[in-house]
C-alpha cells in the first residue's frame, strides 16, 4: 500500500501557471487566439489567470476571425456578445478586421483611399491576404495610370 504524505494546510504552493510572468501568459494566450477563436474561449474558461490574460488588448489584436462571417447574415441569441467582441477587435486594430474593413471600403464607391490605408496597415502587420490584395490593387492601379 502507498502511504499518503501529510501536507500541512497552512503551507501554500504556487501552481505552474501562477508562477509565470503575466507578459508570457498574454503571449501564450495570444498565440492560441491567432489560430482559433474557439480555442481562445476554451483557454479563458480553464483558469482565472488565463481569463485575465485573454482580456489583454494584444490578444484582441491577434485573434483569428476565420470562424466569423465577413457579413453577419443571421441574428442569433449571441448577437450583442458578438458585436461587443468584434468591437473590441476593431478598437485594438485586429489585423483580420483591418483586412476585412479595407476590402469592404475598397469595394464601396468613393472609399478606396480609406480602404487602401486599412489594407496597408494589415499588410504591414503580416496579414498574408492583405499583402496579396494590397499588392494586386497597387499593381493594377499603377498599370492603369501607365496606360493613360
Amino acid at each position: 500500500m502507498l502511504k499518503k504524505k501529510n501536507r500541512s494546510s497552512s503551507s501554500s504552493t504556487i501552481t505552474t501557471i501562477q508562477s509565470l510572468p503575466k507578459d508570457l501568459l498574454v503571449e501564450i494566450v495570444a498565440s492560441v487566439a491567432s489560430y482559433s477563436s474557439n480555442d481562445l474561449f476554451n483557454v479563458k474558461k480553464s483558469c482565472k489567470d488565463l481569463l485575465d490574460a485573454g482580456k489583454n488588448n494584444y490578444v484582441y489584436r491577434r485573434i483569428s476571425l476565420d470562424k466569423f462571417s465577413f457579413i453577419p447574415w443571421r441574428r442569433s441569441s449571441n448577437t450583442k456578445k458578438l458585436a461587443l467582441f468584434l468591437k473590441h477587435c476593431k478598437e485594438n486594430q485586429n489585423t483580420e478586421n483591418l483586412y476585412r474593413e479595407g476590402l469592404r471600403k475598397c469595394l464601396e464607391n468613393g472609399n478606396t483611399e480609406e480602404g487602401l490605408k486599412k489594407l496597408d496597415m494589415a499588410a504591414k502587420e503580416g496579414h498574408k491576404e492583405a499583402k496579396y490584395v494590397y499588392g494586386m490593387i497597387l499593381l493594377c492601379s499603377s498599370s492603369m495610370e501607365d496606360e493613360k
